[in-house]
């Protein structure tokens, strides 16, 4: 297996356009907790092409027009910073100190798993997504990047960048639960994120992970709580919203009329601590 160590997002690309020239099948990668998984016992890989280091994509940065959050920052630099609280919470619930670590925001992203942690806050946040190629760059909305189980839109030697997020997502308050089969280290059977900003006429994003083939934008539960003011009755109604819209399936990990149940309480867990009523 060939690999090279890519000193700036073009010359990655060009690495692994060279790479696949040569039939070498190039894999990005950065904290490679994921991958390395995938490789053991998997198919053999051509060529890995070390994201790592580059500095644009290890770029944390608040400016006046909302956050910037390269996609090679290691989960523990998002655990322990001063973030929207949904996107913190999210980061420290995976894994151990040791792959938080390594694993970095976009490795998280790019795996696509339904139940990654990082999913739902990066959609409730209203993130979007830079992705470069030879051609240029673009930008995808979160809820849009992802089309199944670990599948997203990017396109062969495409490379997320950066993770970009407007001014108010960084204005409104936000929080993330999830429940796995133990507290720690743990698989999210289910997860929620949400974002709410106002007070007596709330503004609210939701998503959630691990109940359909993609985390989903819980659009009935925010239709339930727009324009309202916290109480605990809005937040069951916001619940059940939330159960009757999500499309969980049966797995060794939950059935899905748990997660239907775990969906609601999370949610109104969540919206509460965003409303300030609970911590």
């Amino acid at each position: 297996m060939e690999y090279h160590v890519a000193g700036s997002v073009e010359e990655a690309l060009r690495l692994a356009s060279g790479l696949t020239a040569r039939g070498r099948r190039p894999r990005y990668v950065a904290g490679g907790t994921d991958l390395a998984v995938q490789l053991a016992g998997g198919p053999e890989l051509g060529a890995l092409v070390d994201v790592s280091a580059i500095p644009e994509m290890l770029r944390l940065q608040s400016e006046p027009g909302g956050l910037r959050v390269g996609a090679a920052v290691r989960l523990e630099t998002l655990a322990r910073g001063d973030l929207p609280a949904c996107l913190a919470q999210g980061a420290r619930a995976i894994g151990s100190p040791q792959i938080r670590a390594l694993g970095t925001l976009g490795g998280n992203l790019c795996n696509a798993s339904p139940c990654g942690d990082t999913l739902a806050p990066v959609i409730a946040l209203g993130g979007r997504l830079v992705l470069a190629s030879l051609e240029g760059r673009r930008e995808v909305p979160a809820e849009e990047f992802f089309t199944g189980p670990k599948a997203t839109v990017l396109r062969p030697g495409e490379l997320l960048v950066e993770v970009r997020f407007d001014a108010e997502a960084l204005a409104g308050r936000s929080a993330f639960r999830s429940i796995g089969q133990r507290e720690g280290q743990a698989i999210s059977q289910v997860n929620v994120a949400v974002w709410v900003r106002g007070g007596a006429s709330m503004e609210i994003r939701a998503a959630a992970g691990s109940v359909a083939p993609t985390p989903v934008r819980l659009a009935a539960a925010e239709r339930v709580v727009r324009g309202r003011a916290w109480s605990d009755e809005l937040g069951r109604e916001a619940g059940r919203a939330a159960a009757a819209e999500v499309r969980p399936i049966d797995d060794v990990r939950a059935p899905a009329a748990y997660r239907r149940l775990a969906t609601a309480a999370l949610l109104r867990e969540a919206l509460a601590e965003a409303c300030g009523e609970r911590r």
